[in-house]
C-alpha cells in the first residue's frame, strides 16, 4: 500500500515561511505560494495565537502593501528576524 503525501496548505507554507523570521508581504505571497488572500491568513493565524506584527511600506515597488513578520508562537517562542 502507497502513501499519499499531503501536500501543504497556502497557510501552512506562509506560516512555516514566517517561523523561519522571514518577513513577508501580498506580492511575495502570490508569487511564491499562490496565496491571493494574505490578509485573510495572517488574521486566522493571529487568531491562533500567533503574534504577528505589521509594518506599511511606504516607499519602492511595494509601496502601500503591509510586510508581516512574526515575533512569537502560541507558545511563547520568540522568532528571530532572519
Amino acid at each position: 500500500m502507497s502513501k499519499k503525501s499531503k501536500k501543504a496548505s497556502k497557510s501552512q507554507k506562509v506560516m512555516m515561511h514566517l517561523l523561519k523570521g522571514k518577513t513577508l508581504n501580498q506580492a511575495q505571497a502570490a508569487k511564491l505560494f499562490g496565496a491571493w488572500r494574505l490578509s485573510a491568513i495572517i488574521f486566522n493565524l493571529r487568531k491562533k495565537g500567533f503574534d504577528i506584527m505589521t509594518t506599511q511600506n511606504s516607499r519602492g515597488i511595494y509601496k502601500g502593501f503591509g510586510r508581516y513578520q512574526m515575533t512569537k508562537t502560541p507558545t511563547g517562542q520568540r522568532i528571530k528576524a532572519n
